[in-house]
Parts: C-alpha cells; structure tokens; sequence
C-alpha cells in the first residue's frame, strides 16, 4: 500500500552537450525533469525556439488529415490500432529525409480541389438562383433596363396573383408567370422606365418582392445567352470539374502510401520539439548546464548505466527528497493490482502523507461490479473480448491497464454471475447460492454486510496512518473507538448480549474524551458528544451498498424479458427464428453494455464515497518522465 519511493537527481554538464543529455534522458524515459532554480543559484535561462517545430507539425498533421481520408484499413488494424514501428537508425534517416517535398505537393493538390470544389459550390448555387427562371426567353442582357422598358423578376405569393392581375389592369403594366413553386410564383415584369419608382411601390404592396439579377452574372452571359444558356453552361462546368477533383483524389490515393513515412516523421518532429522545449528547464553558465528532477528509486540503476559512458561529461548526484519538496507519486502495486490503479487515478493520487489505496480496494470493487452485474454470461464476453485486445490490439499504458481491468471484471461475473446470476438469463440452480429475484432479503443483507466490512476496513486504514504520523491518541481513542463501537453495535443489536453493549459504551467513551481537540473540559466533553453524530454518517455510508442489490435485479429482470420477448417473436411464421435472434443478441448485448457501465460507476462510487473518505487524502502529483512520446508510430530502441 506504500508509494514507490523517489530520489531526486541534480545533474551538471558540459554546455556544449546538452542536446546528447537531452537526448539521452528522452532515450531512458526514467527522469520527470523540474525547473533549475535560476534565480537562486545565479544561472541563466536557455532560449529555445520551436515556433519552427510547430509550423512544420501543423502541415504534417493536415498532411495526415488528408490522406486519412484515402487510407484503406482492415477492421482489425482499425480495432487493434497497430502501429508502425521506428528503430532509433530510421528515425535518423527520417531526419534527413526530403519530406518537405511530399508535403508540398499533398498541400498543392488539396488546395487545389478546396479551389475547384469552391467553384462547384458557386455554380451550384448559381444554378440554383437560375433554375426558377429557365423559361425565360430573352437574353439576360435584358435585365441591364436599357431603353423605354424596366424588365424585372420577382416571386409573389400564389394567392395574391390576383391582386397582381388586377394592378396590371389599371397600370401600364405586363406580366407573365414563368414558375410556379409551393407557395410563391416568379413573375416576369415589363413596365415603363419613367414609372419606376411608381411601380415599385405599388407592386410591393401586392405583396411582390424583387429578384435582382448580379451584374457579375449578366457580364458572364454572352450577348444574346439566355437563362438556359447558362444553366447549360453552368452544368458542363461543374461536370469538368468534377472529373478535375476526381483526377487530384487519384493522385491523393497514390500519395497515401507515404502516409505511414510521414507519420513517424511526425512523431520523431514532435520529440525533437519536446527535447528543445525541455531546454527551457535547464540552467546555464557560459560552460556549463544544470538540470534536476525525479527518477523512481529502482530506476536509478539504470540511469547511471545510461550515463556512464560519458563520465566525463556530466556528473550526476542522487539523493532523497527534502521534507518540503513536492516529489510525484507513484503507485506501485503487485502485477495482479496493477489494473485496479484505474480506480484511484480516477479518483486522484495520494498524498506523500497517505497511502495508495489500490490493493484495499480492489477485492471490492472486483465484487461489487460482479454483484452488480450478475450475469456469468456477459462476464464471458467481456474477458474473451479484452482478451483479443490484448494479444492483437498492442495496447499500452492506460489503455492496456484498462482492458486488464476488464478482464478481471468479466471473470469476476463469471464467478459471482453463476453463484447469484445466471448465463445470458438462464440461472443454474445447481450452481446458484443465491437468487436475488427469489431472495431479495437475503441479497440486500450480503450488500449490506460487505459494505460494512469495507467502511470498517476504511477506519482501520485511518488508523494506521495516523500512527505512521505519530498521533497516537486518535488513532487509538478515537479511529479505535469507531472501530470497537460499530461492530459492537451491531452485535448487540443481534444478540441483546449486555457485553456487546458494555464493549459499544467503552468505544464510545474513547470518541467522547479524545476527538475534540478543545482544551476547555467542557467543549472537549460537548464536542466529543457532537462526534458521536458521526454513527448516522456511519450507518448511510452502508446503506448506500443497497445499490448492488437494486443493480443486480435489474440486470437479471432485463435478460429475462430479453429472453421472453425472444421466445414469443419464435411463434411469428417464416421469419420468427430471425426476429428471436436478432431480440435475443440485440437485447444481450444492449444490456451488458447499461450493465457494465452502471455496475462500474456505481462500485466506482461506493469506493470515492463511501470508502476513501474514511482514510484517503489525495493531492498527489502525478509523475511524468520525459520521454518519448508517439501518437502515430512505436519506437524501438534497435
């Protein structure tokens, strides 16, 4: 349950080697480097400029964007996500490779289409706005209003052609419906130039709105070209340039077997920048360079082997870390626990002065979720499927530890889903002890007593931190006090037996005397009265494990009307064998997924809840080694 223990380095160097330290450092991925402190020991900061990084990281991922969008990829390298493997010779090469080249010409060509499929838009709409009016017949050149004519176009609502009909009537006025859509119609209009203004009011209040022709578009149009003229136009334009964007996809199909060359490039960029920036950390005089930071204590060893060819140009000194310095926290667990730290870093590290919760937690939570899954069915797919992952998806870090976990939450249900669950809906009443739809009581009493014991477990745990502080009067008086008083209690609740009550009085006297730390006879009596207040705090915290049983249930009555809805779709002629399965694999498969999820967050919160508050204090800083980092390649050290 300890941290892994840190020592802190301080390293000096020749000044004119710090890009090989640096690159050193990277390569063994052991140390978390710090900021020298400058100001105190007189050494100056290191300019590092990587504005040259990040402008070339930019193209190269829109680069990777690009051509992600032609990558052709099995289903399994897409659910694996295999990477492509970099030795430390090719990434060299890759170095020196001419690949500003290639990014050009990607760059090029997708400016290129961005261009040609800018202009397909405009025609589009071009048309669009045109498309209405292809029945007139008179070239748009019309629309300029040369001569004794003002021609326009405009839409009126249908039901107030009439009103139109009527004003053209009484006014020098002709008009001719080209296009009638849903709710509007697109007019023609003729009427005299020097009753423009004139006609324009009055049409606007029989509810015409104009439709002014863009010069650009009548310059377009050749003398004597009408609207379907363009149209056509429009049409054979956008079709050639379809066939444009066509040829430049081909040429970024062919360009996509580069991608995988420039991906690695990327990532072997992105940590030359990262080992630039670190610069910034380090101190300097004229002929020498400084840096500090963290390595894991059984780290240290090979750091040295790392450095020791090149004594002669750094010295490194190791040490443990002063009472005030914040080092980072490590967890450090068996293999076997290794996956339960998912847990706590969703909760957060701890603190130097607590201890890592990871092993009192996971025999919990590792029967909690079971309990709250309760199906060995959906247990067996879980582990079988996080298993395949593992051996074919190359998972690391979180991510291998994540599915790791998974697995061990499939067995688990396999395990407590065939002791009090059942396969896929179906229990084995051979197998089974427990039938939570059957015995629910019973159920609810298995919930509540684990939740008992770990809320105790969680007050042991407080009191051996408080001894490892030295405060020896709480942790015996008061966090020994709660832990005598509770089980007494509900001993004697059980029993009647009057020594459990004496034992309950004894605890409670240690909670009165000891947990206020007033020196006032008076206050210390009256708040260690207020702390035994806490047993309500106490008695919710267990029944809040009710939650396994109510998650329990209702996993098991979901897979039962799963199962029931599935044999009535059997009776449906010809087709009810289909329907049955696609009920029965559909709804399984529904339910495992709310199953998993809410039996995970729910045995997640009884952990931060319930059980951390008892003993966990976090605020620990995490540790993050400068290394090499990847996000589309794997790097090997050969």
């Amino acid at each position: 349950m300890a941290l892994a223990k840190v020592k802190k380095i301080e390293l000096l160097a020749h000044a004119t080697w710090r890009a090989e330290l640096l690159a050193l450092l990277q390569e063994a991925g052991v140390v978390q480097l710090e900021e020298a402190p400058k100001e105190e020991t007189g050494l100056r900061a290191i300019e590092a400029d990587v504005s040259r990084f990040d402008s070339v990281l930019h193209r190269l991922k829109r680069c990777l964007d690009i051509l992600s969008a032609e990558e052709k990829r099995s289903l399994v390298d897409r659910i694996s996500g295999r990477k492509p493997l970099v030795s430390l010779q090719e990434r060299e090469e890759l170095l020196t490779s001419d690949y500003l080249s290639l990014v050009d010409k990607i760059e090029r060509i997708e400016t290129e289409k961005s261009e040609i499929l800018s202009r397909i838009k405009f025609l589009q709409k071009e048309m669009d706005f045109l498309e209405p009016l292809s029945r007139l017949d008179l070239p748009l050149s019309s629309f300029r209003g040369n001569g004794v004519l003002e021609v326009s176009i405009g839409t009126i609502p249908l039901d107030r052609l009439k009103d139109l009909e009527q004003l053209a009537k009484t006014e020098a006025l002709w008009y001719e419906v080209v296009h009638k859509a849903r709710r509007v119609g697109y007019v023609l209009l003729l009427y005299l130039r020097r009753e423009k203004d004139l006609m324009e009011t009055k049409l606007r209040e029989v509810g015409l709105s104009p439709i002014y022709m863009p010069e650009a578009l009548i310059e377009k149009a050749a003398k004597g070209k009408r609207v379907a003229d363009v149209l056509d136009r429009d049409a054979r334009e956008i079709e050639a340039n379809l066939e444009k964007t066509k040829d430049l996809e081909e040429e970024l199909k062919e360009l996509a077997i580069h991608q995988e060359k420039l991906a690695k490039i990327y990532d072997v960029l992105y940590n030359e920048r990262e080992k630039v920036a670190c610069s910034r950390l380090l101190g300097s005089t004229e002929k020498v360079v400084y840096l500090e930071g963290w390595v894991r204590a059984d780290d240290v060893p090979r750091l040295k082997k790392v450095l020791s060819p090149h004594e002669a140009e750094c010295a490194l000194f190791v040490r443990d870390p002063l009472p005030d310095e914040d080092s980072p926290a490590i967890l450090k667990n068996p293999k076997p626990i290794q996956p339960f730290e998912v847990v706590t870093k969703l909760y957060g590290l701890p603190d130097r002065r607590s201890l890592d919760p990871t092993i009192p937690l996971a025999p919990f939570f590792f029967i909690f979720v079971g309990l709250c899954v309760s199906e060995a069915g959906y247990g067996l797919v879980v582990a079988l499927l996080s298993l395949l992952y593992l051996k074919f998806g190359r998972a690391k870090g979180g991510a291998l530890q994540f599915f790791r976990l998974l697995f061990f939450l499939g067995v688990s249900n396999i395990f407590l889903g065939t002791l009090v669950g059942g396969w896929f809906g179906f229990p084995v009443r051979q197998l089974a002890l427990l039938d939570p739809l059957q015995d629910p009581l019973s159920f609810l009493v298995l919930s509540l007593v684990l939740g008992f014991a770990q809320v105790w477990f969680g007050t042991l745990l407080k009191l051996i931190i408080q001894v490892k502080e030295r405060k020896y009067v709480q942790a015996i008086f008061v966090s020994g006090g709660w832990l005598v008083l509770l089980p007494a209690l509900v001993a004697y609740f059980l029993t009647r037996n009057a020594g459990w009550g004496v034992v309950a009085l004894a605890g409670a006297t240690g909670i009165v005397l000891f947990s206020s730390p007033r020196r006032n006879p008076l206050a210390r009596l009256f708040g260690g009265l207020y702390s035994l207040y806490d047993i309500s705090k106490y008695l919710g915290d267990v029944l809040s494990y009710s939650r396994l049983l109510a998650l329990g249930l209702a996993t098991g009555v979901i897979a039962m009307v799963v199962n029931t809805l599935a044999r009535t779709a059997l009776g449906i002629p010809w087709v009810g064998w289909a329907a049955a399965a696609v009920i029965f694999v559909g709804g399984h498969l529904f339910n495992l997924a709310i199953s998993f999820l809410g039996g995970f967050v729910h045995s997640m919160r009884l952990q931060f809840v319930e059980f951390f508050t008892k003993f966990f204090q976090a605020g620990g800083r995490p540790f993050r080694p400068f290394k090499l980092e990847s996000k589309y390649a794997e790097f090997i050290s050969t």
